[in-house]
């Protein structure tokens, strides 16, 4: 059985509706439900052992957010993430990243910006070893840092589902590969800017950072 279907235990004491939410949602973002795969309520409740009201909640919630599609005579179909869900995901993290960078540059401490430091480091050798796995690891650990560091709360749980959204680019693994090197120069001078407590720069370097990102995939990734 697919761990995503499996029984909602019942120590979980979130509602059933969001854990059904959460489970479905996950799993395309992550690919596990692949655009075009058809949603059938009765064997989600079934396999779940819950009833089928929550999972139609779940269903709306997904509709709503752009995930899937209800389709007459068809029913509820995974949409996935296209490359214009990309593009406008970007656009949308430009914006937010600037100000992440920008407030995280003065708030951000001595030993974060040690760990920074660290964890470049472990990415290079990572780039040397072709460990991608250790590699992204560390890179979403150098991400959660800034993001975690600029204090603000609201903002940080935008860019959490924002980040979540990418995590499936992670696949592209050899289209990645090429704008590597140039991104890892980009996070070194994003450090910079720290340690010199230069907001602006901060700030300019992070939306510059995500715009060489999008315009990146939008010329090289024709997959979705």
């Amino acid at each position: 059985m697919n761990p995503l279907f499996e029984k909602i235990e019942i120590t979980d004491l979130r509602p059933i509706r969001d854990i059904v939410y959460q489970r479905l949602r996950s799993a395309i973002i992550g690919g596990q439900l692949e655009q075009g795969e058809r949603l059938v309520e009765t064997f989600i409740s079934e396999n779940m052992g819950v009833s089928r009201t929550p999972v139609r909640e779940a269903f709306r919630q997904l509709e709503i957010e752009g995930l899937a599609e209800n389709i007459p005579r068809k029913g509820t179909i995974v949409k996935g993430i296209s490359k214009k869900d990309i593009i406008e995901i970007y656009e949308i993290r430009e914006m937010l990243e600037g100000l992440v960078f920008r407030l995280a540059c003065l708030r951000i401490s001595e030993v974060h910006i040690a760990q920074l430091k660290e964890n470049i480091s472990k990415m290079e050798q990572c780039i040397v070893d072709k460990d991608i796995t250790q590699y992204w690891i560390l890179h979403e650990d150098f991400h959660g840092i800034i993001l975690y560091s600029c204090g603000n709360s609201r903002l940080i749980d935008q860019m959490k589902q924002i980040y979540e959204y990418l995590t499936r680019l992670r696949n592209f693994t050899l289209v990645m590969d090429k704008r590597r090197a140039k991104a890892m120069q980009e996070h070194k001078e994003i450090i910079d800017a720290f340690e010199k407590k230069d907001e602006m720069v901060a700030e300019k370097i992070g939306r510059e950072h995500t715009v060489n990102a999008k315009k990146f995939l939008a010329k090289e990734i024709h997959l979705f």
